[in-house]
């Protein structure tokens, strides 16, 4: 089966003050369809700017991207925001909700931008919000809702659209632990139903519930590890906390029981 996502050798290069700076370099990887990767790095290491190709948000410097078997550095702007607008959802560290709009209004507002009909995507947001525990509190202002119901909020908006990719980039940062809990157990679910998921993450009590971990440093990928899920006790940052020790060579950070 073809990788939902595939990247060979790619790079992303940016020239600052006259001089080259290497945000991605050489970099290959491949998603599977269903799959929960975590990428875990520090700030600055290069996660965000990988998270944005994956995203088609940016395209690679170097290298070749494929998603869903297409290869994005030969499509045009209206193909990129397709794939965007129908195929990934986005999860980000802010909620980036809009004040004036109730709950299911900024669930229905990317639908809106798609042309769905209204009946339709009133009944996708309905569905997302229910999804995420939300379904009575659909006609609360952003202002009315704590923190990690607005978080709720973004995430089904991201999930309205029944994407099949998740790109999640450190979905629990704002979040006190109890609620940052609650996000991972909906971004988990959604994974166990089939959809793809990859968190972007600093975390490595958040990277411990992935199927899958990769490490990044300085641009590259520098590790990779497989494991069941641990049972255990909590986490930090709203996450999972493993039953004994994780050291990480990423960020020289170690979790301990």
């Amino acid at each position: 089966m073809e990788p939902v996502i595939s990247l060979r050798g790619v790079s992303k290069v940016y020239r600052r003050n006259g001089r080259e700076v290497r945000a991605l370099d050489n970099v290959s990887l491949s998603v599977e369809k269903g799959e929960f990767l975590a990428v875990v790095g520090s700030s600055g290491s290069g996660k965000t700017t990988l998270m944005n190709l994956m995203g088609c948000l940016d395209t690679p410097t170097e290298g070749e991207y494929l998603f869903e078997g297409e290869n994005v550095g030969e499509l045009g702007g209206r193909e990129l925001a397709e794939i965007r607008n129908r195929r990934i959802g986005f999860v980000f560290q802010g909620f980036n909700l809009i004040g004036g709009l109730t709950a299911l209004e900024n669930v229905e507002l990317p639908l809106a931008y798609r042309g769905v009909p209204a009946g339709e995507r009133r009944a996708l947001a309905q569905e997302a919000l229910a999804l995420v525990g939300l379904g009575e509190r659909t006609g609360h202002l952003p202002g009315q809702l704590s923190g990690g119901q607005q978080q709720r909020v973004a995430v089904a908006r991201a999930i309205a659209a029944r994407p099949p990719v998740i790109l999640a980039d450190e979905p629990t940062g704002n979040l006190d632990p109890s609620s940052g809990r609650a996000v991972m157990q909906i971004l988990r679910r959604l994974n166990e139903e089939g959809r793809t998921l990859v968190l972007i993450t600093h975390d490595m009590a958040l990277a411990a519930q992935a199927g899958r971990r990769i490490g990044i440093r300085e641009g590259r990928l520098c590790g990779e590890e497989e494991h069941e899920f641990p049972s255990g006790g909590e986490g930090i940052f709203g996450g999972f906390r493993p039953p004994r020790a994780i050291d990480n060579p990423i960020t020289n950070d170690i979790i301990r029981p």
